[in-house]
């Protein structure tokens, strides 16, 4: 039986309150993942690259599909068929940037080719939790770069010590366990364990903690799709077709963010059976009948 902390169980009540409530004639619609995926995404690349870096900077043997530039504190990462990004699909490069002190680093990433329109990150602090830990990394949603770009991300020459250690500062926010909180923050903290194998970063364990909204999802009937995850666990080599653990909150708002106009929420809890499938354990408004019901995640 599911153990559910007191915030996911606040979440259910407000859920359970609110369920036929809602005078939306369409009621039969699955819940709208868009959101939550790309935060599986986004947030699985991000442990991907800060597992290989702090491999880097440790002098630790580094995968097969990872090259060392000339230039200081810069890899190139081969993504294809035989090395894919976890969770992403299709073939290209990455090239990322870091820069190191002794407490951890910075990383910026440029992708090149099939992600989704997102074009990489800047400066995303890295470090150990404890010498020889797990490791925590953050990102914002004002680190992401979406659509066209330039390679300047991946300059980091003029970057200060007062920068680099205002980025580590944020790897001390706590993570909140109350979904309706993380929906609201644009922010995710991850702890990625290792587990001993730095030349294959599939057998990591990521725990994503916090929401938002990485790039504007809406649907047809003007509603806008933000995600929240609490401790949502990812492990690659267990299964590349869910998460293993933990929980989401998919809410649709009304765009423009009117509060009482509220489209749909749903609540979901992931499993170990590696089924390419999540478990919506209650939903409201337009998601009314998907309560108690499997729905695919589309990282099949």
């Amino acid at each position: 039986m599911k153990v559910l902390s007191a915030s996911i169980f606040k979440v259910v009540a407000i859920l359970t309150f609110f369920t036929g409530a809602c005078n939306i004639d369409e009621k039969g619609e699955p819940p709208r993942l868009e959101s939550l995926q790309q935060g599986i995404k986004v947030s699985s690349a991000i442990g991907y690259c800060a597992s290989i870096v702090v491999a880097a900077h440790k002098g630790l043997p580094l995968p097969a599909n990872v090259s060392r530039n000339q230039a200081p504190g810069l890899l190139n990462v081969r993504i294809d068929d035989q090395f894919p990004l976890p969770f992403n699909k299709g073939n290209g490069n990455i090239t990322i940037a870091s820069l190191w002190n002794e407490n951890g680093g910075i990383m910026s990433i440029l992708f090149t080719g099939g992600n989704a329109g997102i074009y990489g990150f800047f400066a995303v602090p890295v470090a150990e939790d404890t010498p020889g830990g797990p490791l925590k990394a953050v990102y914002a949603d004002q680190d992401i770069i979406v659509g066209n770009g330039s390679d300047t991300i991946l300059d980091l020459s003029s970057i200060t010590s007062f920068f680099l250690n205002s980025r580590l500062e944020r790897l001390e926010n706590p993570a909140t366990d109350d979904p309706f909180v993380a929906v609201k923050q644009n922010f995710w903290l991850l702890r990625i364990k290792m587990n001993g194998t730095a030349d294959n970063v599939y057998d990591d364990e990521i725990t994503i903690n916090g929401g938002g909204q990485i790039a504007e999802v809406s649907d047809g009937s003007g509603g806008v799709i933000y995600h929240a995850m609490i401790d949502t666990r990812l492990n690659y080599q267990l299964c590349s077709r869910n998460p293993v653990s933990g929980y989401a909150l998919s809410q649709n708002f009304k765009a423009g963010g009117e509060s009482l106009i509220d489209l749909g929420n749903s609540l979901i809890t992931f499993h170990s059976t590696c089924d390419g499938k999540a478990h919506v354990d209650l939903s409201t408004g337009k998601y009314l009948e998907y309560c108690n019901r499997d729905i695919r995640l589309g990282f099949d």
